[in-house]
């Protein structure tokens, strides 16, 4: 199970280092371009998969939340903040090396976890470890979507980061 999802893992990896390499080839007031779209930006929407793949790192190396307190939003929220703030006024590069940071963070928790079939909580909803790092690759997914539409929306190709071409490409 673990091998499974760590190469899921490794695509959503893969996927976003692709995006990072195809923005640092263009100029760097693209990322930054103000539009209407998801987010204002494309560097609010790796920002935001920054922050959102952290947040689930954190909660499930933390055995998961029971409980949705107050306190515990607040925390969050709190989180969040500081996660953003974290990213202010950084490049792309040095945004791609705090994504580089996490992913290695994010393979040790899943190697070290004995068993990613486990329970992990959410509140009123569980489920296993393994289906919220699923979910991670999924909402990068998305994300890695929006941000193709953007490139587009202000006259950039995209690049392609289909889990097909990361297997083609793996097994090259």
């Amino acid at each position: 199970m673990n091998k499974q999802v760590l190469q899921q893992y490794e695509y959503h990896v893969w996927a976003n280092q692709r995006i990072s390499e195809h923005l640092k080839g263009l100029p760097e007031e693209a990322a930054h371009l103000e539009m209407t779209s998801v987010f204002a930006t494309i560097y609010d929407a790796l920002v935001h998969m920054y922050v959102i793949d952290s947040g689930w790192l954190s909660l499930m190396s933390g055995g998961g939340v029971s409980d949705f307190s107050a306190e515990f939003i607040e925390e969050l929220k709190a989180s969040v903040d500081r996660l953003t703030e974290e990213t202010r006024g950084k490049s792309i590069d040095e945004l791609d090396t705090m994504l580089t940071g996490l992913a290695a963070r994010f393979r040790a928790f899943i190697n070290q976890h004995d068993d990613l079939t486990a329970i992990c909580p959410y509140g009123a909803y569980s489920a296993p470890y393994a289906e919220f790092i699923q979910h991670v690759v999924y909402h990068g997914t998305y994300h890695r979507g929006n941000i193709t539409a953007m490139l587009r929306q202000i006259g950039h190709q995209g690049i392609p980061t289909d889990y097909a071409l990361y297997m083609y490409t793996k097994n090259q």
